[in-house]
């Protein structure tokens, strides 16, 4: 029983009393009641749902689970809407209540559909003990070195591995949220709605935009799923250093401006699948929805944007991000060992600078010179 199922029932009150650590759900409260309860000596066994595993308002439940315990066995089913005697609790596992942090133990994931097709894959998974038959071994000491203490078993050792052998992007890296302009219909356009002598594309920094004169600067507010270059499409009303957004506090937030107009490598907050990191030039300030990361150089931001791109760094973002809402503490806990490495660095650039021809053979790009078509048929 959810938050939400709990809020029109007295037992939110006596949850956000005794359980407030694990107050999002019922299921929560007894799991932390059997470790309570259990001998210390002992075994402890659990059947409940998922959403445990891996989202950061159930932290406190995970740590619980592995201080001072481990875990004996695991298994995790797909879905259970077709079992019989199961609703809603799909993670059945045994927790040794003295085992040692780095004992290793099974993890097994099922992924197909019946319960008699479950247990057949359950009886390969344990006699093959292959990750191809869902079978993993995990310790709780791997979970413990990733940022949140998520319970991803399935993770390879090299990535599992990785979290300690790098350090925290946030350590080489400064990540920021940007502007919420709270009125978005008054204060941003898209860059073909105005006119281009009252829009700056190119500023540096702050006092130049002022200095400009103009009314509109290009923003970085996100957008679709589009990796290395582009979704530049919006300008916002920046004019007299963002006056008329000051003025529209406290409903406006304005945060970090010190950064508006440096080149970044940035990412949409809200995804449907695999992130997508972008580079972007100067000259932009950026949304809370276009988070962006600044480095000191042009290398670092390019071998920075080659490993966000990466598949490891794709695996590593599952693991600490399993929403699809990647948040500036999410991505600020990738692990960096050499992000500026020469091989990947020249690859950026070229996928940079391939990704931004296409953006320009686009109408909405303001780099649009020629349909390409036309340019073809005019043998160019």
């Amino acid at each position: 029983m959810d938050a939400q199922s709990l809020s029109v029932l007295p037992l939110a009150q006596f949850m956000k009393d005794e359980y407030a650590d694990v107050k999002q759900d019922l299921y929560g409260a007894f799991a932390v009641r059997g470790i309570e309860l259990a001998d210390r000596r002992g075994l402890l066994a659990i059947v409940i749902g998922d959403t445990w595993m891996s989202i950061k308002s159930f932290e406190a439940l995970r740590l619980r689970l592995l201080n001072g315990h481990a875990f004996d066995s695991f298994v995790q089913m797909r879905d259970v809407s077709n079992h019989p005697d199961i609703f809603g609790a799909n993670t059945a596992f045994v927790v040794s209540m003295t085992g040692a942090r780095s004992r290793q133990a099974p993890f097994v994931r099922l992924t197909s559909l019946g319960s008699e097709r479950k247990e057949q894959e359950l009886c390969v998974a344990l006699i093959d003990r292959t990750k191809d038959a869902g079978f993993h071994l995990a310790s709780s000491d791997d979970f413990a070195a990733i940022p949140g203490t998520p319970i991803v078993y399935w993770l390879s050792e090299k990535t599992r591995g990785s979290f300690a052998a790098g350090k925290p992007l946030s350590e080489v890296a400064n990540l920021r949220q940007g502007l919420a302009t709270a009125d978005n219909g008054r204060f941003l356009r898209q860059w073909w709605e105005v006119a281009a002598t009252r829009t700056a594309f190119s500023c540096t920094s702050r006092e130049e935009a002022a200095a400009s004169g103009a009314r509109w600067f290009p923003y970085n507010k996100g957008g679709e799923f589009r990796k290395w270059y582009g979704n530049q499409e919006h300008v916002v009303n920046w004019e007299h250093d963002g006056a008329e957004i000051v003025a529209f506090k406290p409903r406006s937030v304005i945060r970090n401006p010190g950064t508006y107009f440096s080149p970044s490598v940035s990412w949409s907050k809200i995804s449907s699948g695999a992130p997508a990191f972008r580079s972007y030039p100067p000259g932009f300030i950026y949304d809370v929805a276009g988070t962006s990361i600044f480095v000191a150089s042009g290398r670092e931001r390019l071998g920075l944007l080659s490993f966000a791109n990466s598949r490891l760094a794709y695996e590593q973002l599952a693991a600490i991000a399993p929403t699809l809402n990647f948040e500036v503490g999410q991505v600020a806990g990738l692990p960096i060992v050499d992000s500026a490495e020469e091989r990947g660095v020249a690859m950026a650039a070229r996928a940079v600078e391939t990704a931004q021809v296409d953006w320009n053979t686009l109408e909405t790009s303001w780099g649009f010179e020629r349909n390409p078509l036309v340019e073809i048929a005019a043998g160019g």
